[in-house]
């Protein structure tokens, strides 16, 4: 086996946990979603660590894959100063291009799809925070009423309610 195949064994090697390190991202940020809709504070903690651990793992491999991506550029005698999947495909040879082009389309997937499931639930915890935020409010600082049509015929200042709260419920 050749240098160059052996660095392309260990890049496509390093891919697969890459790959499967988005899944793993992605099946947790589904169970966010899940724990965000239900209100289940303790799984969502438990849930978002996870996340966390996945994304650690996945920063870990990038200087690995780079390291390795070097080392095909190298292996073909390009240079290595843009390390990119899409740049090493157009000099690979066709039995390694395939294999790459299915990743670098994978990736680009996966990327996709968490950065649109972490939008989704980035804005549902902002929309649900907002609604807790006016419902504080208007628990705290009742409107106070003012009638339609005030006996003198000249409208009332709005009187200020006692910032109090009836502890009865």
């Amino acid at each position: 086996m050749s240098s160059l195949e052996n660095e392309i064994g260990t890049l496509s090697e390093l891919m697969d946990q890459e790959v499967e390190q988005y899944h793993r991202i992605l099946n947790a940020l589904d169970k966010e979603a899940e724990c965000l809709k239900h209100g289940d504070v303790d799984s969502l903690l438990d849930t978002v660590k996870t996340i966390e651990v996945h994304t650690t793992a996945l920063h870990r491999l990038q200087e690995p894959i780079e390291a390795s991506l070097r080392g095909v550029f190298e292996d073909l005698g390009r240079d290595a100063e843009n390390l990119t999947l899409s740049r090493l495909v157009e000099h690979l040879p066709p039995e390694a291009r395939a294999r790459m082009q299915v990743y670098h389309h994978t990736l680009t997937e996966l990327q996709g799809r968490v950065r649109r499931v972490n939008e989704k639930n980035k804005m549902f915890i902002r929309e649900h925070v907002a609604f807790l935020s006016d419902l504080t409010s208007m628990i705290v600082r009742p409107a106070a009423e003012v009638p339609c049509y005030p006996k003198s015929g000249k409208p009332r200042p709005a009187s200020s309610l006692p910032y109090a709260l009836n502890r009865e419920v």
